[in-house]
């Protein structure tokens, strides 16, 4: 149960503003970051810098009717929760489970508006636990204090190598470590999806590489059930919900760089099946030498997107390279001398002197929204990451018509259906015929593993392939 409802914030806020504390003209601008960023009035509040932290949570606790904690010195972390959270999820989300005189286990922290949180600690402690309320800096202290209680307990009775030993058991929780683990590997071996699943025998796990599903063994004896609580807490997702799908995104630290993970929850007969896109920003191949055309093809895919309008898609299955092919093309087209703008479903990766604009559905941002705005920011290219329904595929058009290079996906079967598939959604067949540029259809092809023949082997890491060849069928528009 969330514990930001309308009326709490109603309540909050007249208490700030009759404290003066904050003045009634910010409060427009901290409802709007709520709204885009999904977060509670009172985290946009001070992420926009309008308010004191310890201010805001004295003011929060009297409203919840919540311990406020100013100085968390005295105060001691439980040992056996926090071992079991895990030292890098406690300073990641900056809590601490403290022990109470009557024995009981509590919380603090300083968002006690994350309920996702307070899920899952409850969830890997299997048992409820109470808030308390404390600024973030307070927090931290209390676990650095914690932390050189816990070495100096044991750097009397243990050995060095018993004592490196003893702070890995503590950095992660087993669920918490084994998650982290397997995101580590995919990335290492150069996966594109990691597939979490449900089955009879516990959980199921398999990396996509190269195109092909590589089983990972030995994690059937990992409950399944907090594997997926897990992931969904990281993205973002309700842990309660099993019912329903559901979309979230993580982003981690992985080898020294910042690795996102489209994350995807579906419930099954088994339980769920969750599927995380690696988004690896070191791994994009950007480059017409990178994409494997040939120079033939390179060359007349330049000159369509260089027309000053028009509109040029790139069609095939998923998974088949279409929006690294579009990431090269705008990266071709990208100078000063020209505007560009996405729109993306999500925004997979940053592109430099690029502007790019994540689609928000549920507030009403969709492709055709955001595109009726684009155009009027006066773009010479845009960029749509899908052309899905009606009304994008008509105003892509439109805009492709008055003076607009628009670069798109479509999901056809081949370059010949796109075609058809555009007049499908409903686009007049002669305002196709006027702005089609090109139809680039594309395709990955497995190479097998010379060394094991697609068995799978040490050298391929078990998927029976080396790679994939980019297969490509070039269409140029009637306007060509």
């Amino acid at each position: 149960m969330s514990i930001h409802p309308g009326d709490f914030e109603q309540e909050l806020l007249r208490r700030l503003e009759s404290e003066d504390a904050i003045e009634t003209a910010v409060v427009a601008r901290g409802r709007k970051l709520a709204r885009l960023e999904k977060i509670p009035l009172d985290r946009a509040l001070l992420k926009l810098g309008f308010i004191e932290e310890g201010q805001l949570l004295k003011t929060l606790a009297d409203v919840l009717d919540l311990p406020y904690i100013d100085d968390p010195g005295r105060l001691f972390v439980d040992k056996t929760a926090a071992a079991e959270l895990g030292a890098s999820y406690l300073d990641m989300h900056a809590v601490a489970p403290i022990t109470s005189e009557d024995g009981k286990t509590s919380l603090l922290t300083a968002d006690p508006g994350n309920a996702a949180v307070l899920e899952e600690v409850e969830f890997q402690l299997e048992k409820p636990v109470r808030l308390l309320i404390a600024p973030t800096h307070a927090i931290r202290k209390c676990l650095e204090t914690a932390t050189r209680r816990a070495e100096a307990e044991t750097s009397e009775d243990v050995t060095a190598r018993d004592q490196s030993a003893w702070r890995a058991s503590q950095a992660d929780g087993p669920i918490i470590r084994f998650v982290a683990e397997k995101m580590n590997d995919a990335v290492a071996v150069g996966a594109s999806d990691i597939h979490f699943s449900s089955t009879a025998k516990g959980l199921g796990l398999r990396f996509r590489i190269n195109g092909i599903l590589v089983t990972q063994s030995g994690v059937s004896h990992i409950n399944a059930t907090s594997v997926m609580a897990r992931l969904k807490v990281m993205s973002g997702m309700n842990v309660a919900e099993r019912r329903l799908p559901q979309d979230g995104r993580i982003s981690s630290v992985i080898g020294g760089r910042v690795i996102d993970f489209r994350v995807s929850a579906l419930p099954t007969e088994q339980g769920e099946s969750i599927v995380c896109r690696v988004l690896d920003p070191y791994a994009l191949r950007l480059g017409w030498d990178k994409l494997g055309f040939e120079p033939e093809i390179e060359a007349q895919v330049k000159q369509i997107i260089e027309q000053p309008s028009g509109l040029f898609l790139v069609t095939g299955p998923t998974g088949s390279g279409k929006t690294t092919t579009l990431y090269t093309a705008l990266t071709h087209l990208n100078s000063p001398r020209r505007k560009i703008i996405t729109v993306e479903d999500p925004v997979e990766y940053q592109l430099d002197g690029i502007e790019q604009v994540q689609v928000h559905d549920e507030i009403g941002l969709t492709f055709a929204n955001a595109l009726r705005s684009i155009l009027r920011q006066d773009p010479n290219v845009i960029m749509l990451g899908e052309i899905r329904d009606s009304e994008t595929a008509e105003i892509a058009c439109r805009a492709a018509l008055v003076g607009r290079m628009v670069l798109s996906t479509l999901h056809t079967s081949s370059a010949a259906g796109a075609v058809t598939r555009l007049v499908d959604l409903g686009v007049d067949e002669f305002l196709v015929q006027d702005v089609l540029q090109g139809v680039l259809g594309q395709e990955l092809e497995v190479a097998y593993c010379n060394e094991c023949k697609g068995i799978g082997c040490r050298l391929c890491k078990g998927s029976g392939s080396h790679g994939r060849a980019l297969k490509v069928d070039l269409k140029p528009g009637a306007s060509q």
